[in-house]
C-alpha cells in the first residue's frame, strides 16, 4: 500500500545522510517515477525534501528529521533483516518491503553480507502445492473469513469449518492454527493433510490468542546417535550408491564406517520405539537392510508378507 511505502520512505530519508532515487526504487521494488511521485507527496505534506544534483548527489531531509542511529545496534539490524527477509520469501505483500525499509534503512546487500543466518521458507519447487494452500489461507486470515476444508485426521476424513488465525512453520511443515467450530476449540491443522479449502463468505469476530502450546506427540528423544538406557539399538546396512538419497530422511551423523570390499556402509542409531524404527525402514525399503535387532527384522518381514497379500488378489 502507498501509505506504508511513504512511511518507509520517510524512515529511510530520516536515517541516511543522502540516498539516490534509484537506490530507493530498488529498496521498495518500484519504479523511479513512483519514487519521484512519493517524494512530491512528502514535500506537499510539509516534509522538507532536499535534492543534491550531480555525481554523488541524491535526496535527503533536513537535519531536524534525523533519528538516533543508536536505537538499533548492528546485531539488532541483522537479526531483524534476517527475520523479515524470511517472511518476504513466502509473502509477496509490499508491506514487508516497507517494513524492512523502515527498520533496516541501511543498504540491504551490506546487511545481508554481515548476517550470520539466512531464512528462506519458500519451496524448492515453483508450483508448490503447500505454498498455494498457504496463500489461500493467508488471505482468509487477513479478511477474517471462515474456511471450509476437507481434512484427513488421525481417525478419518472429515469436513471442518474453521476460523483461521495463524500460519505456523515448525520443523519442516506448515500448519494452520484455527478455531474449529466442530470441536469448539483451537486446533493445529497440518497443511499437507488438507484435501481442499474454500474461503467462506462468512466473517468471524476475532478471538483473543494469548499463546500457542506446541505439544510433541513423541518422546523427548526419538532417535539418538548414542546409547541411552531403555533405548533399542538399530543397525541397518545400505549400498554406498544410495548414501545421498538416504540423507533426505536420515541425518548423516548416524552413518558408520564404509566396507570398501562390499561397497556398503551401516546406519546405527538408538530409539525407544521399535514401531518408529519399523516405519522408517519402510520409507527406505529398497535402500536399506535390517541387521539388528531380530525383532525389527521379523516385523519388516511380517509387513512385507501383508503387502504381498494385497497384490495376490
Amino acid at each position: 500500500m502507498r501509505i506504508q511505502r511513504l512511511i518507509g520512505l520517510l524512515c529511510v530519508l530520516a536515517e541516511v545522510d543522502k540516498i539516490t532515487v534509484q537506490e530507493l526504487a530498488d529498496k521498495f521494488e518500484v519504479s523511479k517515477r513512483t519514487i519521484f511521485r512519493d517524494l512530491d507527496t512528502l514535500n506537499c505534506a510539509g516534509i522538507p525534501i532536499v535534492s543534491y544534483p550531480g555525481v554523488g548527489g541524491g535526496v535527503s531531509v533536513i537535519e531536524g528529521y534525523k533519528i538516533d542511529k543508536k536505537i538499533l545496534s548492528t546485531d539488532d539490524t541483522q537479526k531483524i533483516f534476517t527475520a523479515l527477509n524470511g517472511l518476504k520469501s513466502i509473502d509477496s505483500d509490499n508491506a514487508v518491503n516497507s517494513l524492512i525499509a523502515k527498520l533496516v534503512p541501511e543498504n540491504s546487500e551490506y546487511v545481508f553480507s554481515q548476517s550470520e543466518y539466512v531464512i528462506n521458507l519458500s519451496s524448492w519447487f515453483s508450483d508448490s502445492i503447500i505454498h498455494e494452500k498457504a496463500v489461500i489461507l493467508h488471505k482468509a486470515i487477513q479478511d477474517n473469513c471462515c474456511v471450509v476444508m476437507e481434512y484427513v485426521s488421525q481417525n478419518s476424513r472429515c469436513k471442518r469449518t474453521v476460523e483461521p488465525y495463524k500460519l505456523i512453520f515448525k520443523q519442516s511443515d506448515w500448519y494452520l492454527y484455527a478455531f474449529c467450530r466442530e470441536r469448539k476449540d483451537f486446533r493445529l491443522f497440518k497443511l499437507r493433510r488438507i484435501i481442499s479449502q474454500t474461503i467462506s463468505q462468512e466473517k468471524f469476530a476475532p478471538r483473543e490468542v494469548k499463546s500457542i502450546q506446541f505439544e510433541s506427540d513423541y518422546t523427548t528423544t526419538l532417535f539418538s546417535a548414542h546409547p541411552i538406557d531403555g533405548f533399542i539399538e538399530i543397525v541397518l546396512e545400505y549400498d554406498i550408491q544410495n548414501e545421498f538419497a538416504l540423507t533426505q530422511r536420515i541425518d548423516a551423523s548416524f552413518f558408520r564406517e564404509v566396507n570398501k570390499a562390499c561397497n556398503t556402509a551401516r546406519i546405527c542409531f538408538y530409539t525407544p520405539n521399535l514401531s518408529v524404527a519399523s516405519n522408517l525402514v519402510f520409507e527406505l525399503l529398497d535402500k536399506v537392510r535390517v541387521i539388528s535387532p531380530p525383532e525389527l527384522y521379523a516385523d519388516i518381514k511380517s509387513r512385507l508378507k501383508s503387502i504381498n497379500h494385497l497384490y495376490e488378489r
